[in-house]
């Protein structure tokens, strides 16, 4: 990824300057807002285990977010008995999730977690309120919409969050029996307004990466409905 570098700043509080500051601008990667600006590369910064994101310590690097915390908190299961809780902020343009802490509050969280593949230090000229439905969400033949989902079952709650990748939703039954899937189909209902006679699991009834076809229904329909519920 190409870098953009600044040196000079209006502000004390929001940039160090001087012709020694390599700083990074990125972006939102689907509508190109822009998102947090930090002196590290996010490809050389560790990343998680459990899901890929990038883990970025705010004691050693300058990390400025420009994003709305209206993401919501999410419990998800890890491992045997353990509950691991989201704290999810999304893209102001766009509101896609695109970035995770640990604790409630944001000034006090000592980790920004970033979400895999959802920054680009590039920005191309695309007007946040025009931006494109995200690959996860595609429109089919016959007026059907075809929607890639990522599923957490065993969560607290049913909550449902989007990236260009996925739409990730959580779910509190467990996987067994398909009971996961029957309230994944229950909860998807209800976030767009449809009937269960007009929504189609045709893949991934036994994995986590599902592909859900709905009906009487748009992709940017679908797409601003998940991003106002996200």
């Amino acid at each position: 990824m190409p870098k953009r570098t600044t040196h000079t700043y209006s502000s004390e509080d929001a940039l160090p300057d001087g012709p020694d500051s390599d700083l990074f601008v990125y972006y939102c990667k689907h509508c190109s807002s822009h998102v947090l600006i930090t002196d590290t590369q996010l490809q050389k910064m560790p990343k998680r285990k459990t899901d890929k994101a990038y883990v970025l310590d705010k004691k050693k690097h300058l990390t400025r977010l420009n994003i709305n915390q209206a993401g919501g908190k999410v419990l998800l299961k890890r491992g045997e008995g353990k509950l691991e809780k989201q704290f999810r902020m999304n893209c102001m343009g766009c509101g896609l999730f695109v970035c995770y802490r640990s604790e409630e509050d944001l000034e006090s969280a000592s980790f920004i977690y970033v979400v895999d593949g959802a920054l680009s230090t590039v920005a191309a000229e695309t007007n946040p309120q025009d931006a494109p439905v995200p690959p996860c969400i595609s429109q089919l033949e016959g007026g059907l919409v075809q929607v890639a989902i990522e599923v957490e079952d065993r969560a607290q709650r049913s909550a449902i969050t989007m990236n260009a990748d996925d739409v990730r939703v959580t779910v509190a039954a467990p996987a067994a029996r398909g009971e996961a899937n029957n309230e994944l189909l229950e909860f998807m209902g209800k976030v767009l307004g449809l009937k269960l006679s007009q929504m189609t699991l045709q893949r991934g009834w036994n994995s986590k990466s599902k592909l859900l076809v709905v009906e009487d229904l748009t992709a940017r329909e679908g797409k601003d409905m998940y991003s106002t519920i996200g």
